[in-house]
């Protein structure tokens, strides 16, 4: 078995715990971390947020349809946009938010939940993965809402206190007294531990051998009907619900996403947090990795720790060579067609979209992009003078992203990411490189104008 080796990182590594059908592989402690001690795990607290969001779905208090604002009137403007009204619990997990980014670290003085609701949204919910901290914040915030605890207490109540979490484990609050539902977690690396097994018992369906202690009976709350409800809520929040490719910062992170854990290579699943905190579950091979760390120093770190963890999984399991994501979803004719800008304040105007070539104006700018779904296209762009090689990339929801490489005088990259209903459209740009392609950025709303003229277009409009 490869050893997880930690001579290579030029960071502090504080711990590895690697657990394997039932059995403990590798448990390491670095100084001055040490066995037992608590630890801030970041955004590893998102996926926690989940899992009590699950579990009051379970029990018949929140729906995944919920719409956000109807449970926080009190947050909601009179006027409030019908991006933000039509908003999802669902949508919330999957980090397809209506905002551009965590809205509380827009404004430093302003109410992190109240936030959420006042910052004005630019693009439909429930279509394009943009990374949202205070998506997770408000939910804790619904957490505490209809439970009247915080989220760990509330899970305490329902399995953690049976499973060995310790007492002492808690979430930091805001400068307002809510719970950093998106960050706030601390704990220990047994806490991690002990809710990885739990998780990895619902997703696989064993709870009912592994966990019989927590089943209650039939009269109670937490029922053999509850603990199944709850099984299929994991299973389904474990599982890839959006693209990730136009937004990750490290290999593993463009996998996709679930609702608060990000899919991996080889079939992984992962709970994550800034610095190297990592809880990576192989389902099927009933594998587990632990790591805290402190890698914030060193760019690429994370993706150091990342690939570690994949050559230990694969020296344990080697059957995980073969897992991934195997499909070639089909392009989506629904995404042909012109579309024009939703706002006459956009700084784009118009898309174009056909099976080989993608157009977008911005002002007086005509930017074109041939294509391919099998390789790199070679085209000169015109706009800027530059040689670029584009290659689109068809996912599973049904949007399509695309990959614009920059090599020629200036060097970088283009990320497309567009989702469409049958008359509107929302767009997401962004661009990599020091000078070039500032029209490039953000999200833009788009309303359908014509199909194209083609073979393949719809049929109907």
């Amino acid at each position: 078995m490869h050893k997880f080796s930690t001579v290579q990182f030029p960071f502090p590594l504080h711990s590895i715990m690697i657990w394997h059908k039932g059995q403990i592989l590798q448990e390491e402690y670095y100084a001055p971390f040490e066995r037992g001690m608590h630890h801030r795990m970041f955004s590893i607290t998102k996926s926690y947020t989940s899992l009590a969001i699950g579990a009051l779905i379970a029990e018949g208090q929140l729906q995944l349809s919920d719409r956000i604002c109807t449970l926080f009137p009190e947050y909601t403007p009179a006027d409030a946009h019908p991006y933000l009204t039509e908003m999802t619990i669902e949508d919330m997990l999957g980090m397809r938010t209506c905002h551009r980014s965590t809205t509380y670290k827009l404004d430093s003085d302003s109410h992190w939940v109240r936030s959420f609701f006042a910052t004005t949204p630019d693009h439909h919910p429930g279509r394009i993965f943009k990374y949202d901290t205070s998506s997770a914040h408000t939910l804790a915030a619904l957490v505490k809402k209809i439970s009247g605890k915080g989220i760990l207490d509330y899970l305490r109540s329902v399995c953690l206190d049976r499973i060995g979490f310790s007492a002492d484990a808690h979430v930091l609050t805001d400068p307002f007294g809510c719970e950093i539902g998106g960050s706030g977690l601390i704990a220990t690396v047994d806490d991690l531990l002990n809710t990885a097994k739990l998780v990895l018992s619902l997703y696989r369906n064993t709870w009912e051998q592994d966990y019989p202690y927590l089943i209650g009976s039939a009269d109670t709350v937490y029922n053999h009907a509850f603990w199944k409800r709850y099984a299929d809520y994991i299973h389904s929040a474990l599982s890839y619900h959006s693209p990730t490719l136009h937004e990750g910062k490290t290999v593993d992170e463009c996998r996709g996403y679930g609702w608060q854990f990000w899919m991996l290579r080889n079939g992984g699943v992962m709970m994550y947090g800034m610095g190297g905190q990592y809880v990576v579950l192989y389902p099927d091979e009933e594998l587990i990795f632990i790591t805290t760390a402190d890698s914030q120093m060193i760019q690429g770190g994370s993706q150091m720790i990342l690939d570690e963890i994949r050559n230990s999984a694969l020296s344990i399991a080697p059957r995980l060579s073969g897992y991934g994501h195997t499909d070639k979803p089909a392009l989506n004719e629904t995404l042909f067609g012109s579309w024009k800008s939703a706002s006459d304040k956009s700084a784009l105007s118009f898309m174009s979209l056909t099976d080989s070539s993608l157009t977008l104006k911005a002002q007086d700018k005509k930017f074109v992009f041939p294509y391919s779904l099998t390789e790199d296209i070679k085209s000169r762009e015109k706009v800027y003078d530059q040689t670029v090689y584009t290659r689109a990339f068809p996912q599973p929801d049904g949007s399509l992203y695309l990959r614009i490489a920059i090599l020629d005088d200036y060097v970088g990259s283009i990320h497309i990411l567009i989702n469409a209903a049958k008359d509107n459209a929302t767009l997401y740009l962004r661009k990599i490189e020091e000078s070039l392609y500032s029209e490039f950025n953000g999200f833009f709303e788009l309303s359908r104008r014509s199909f194209p003229l083609n073979s393949r277009s719809p049929k109907t409009v």
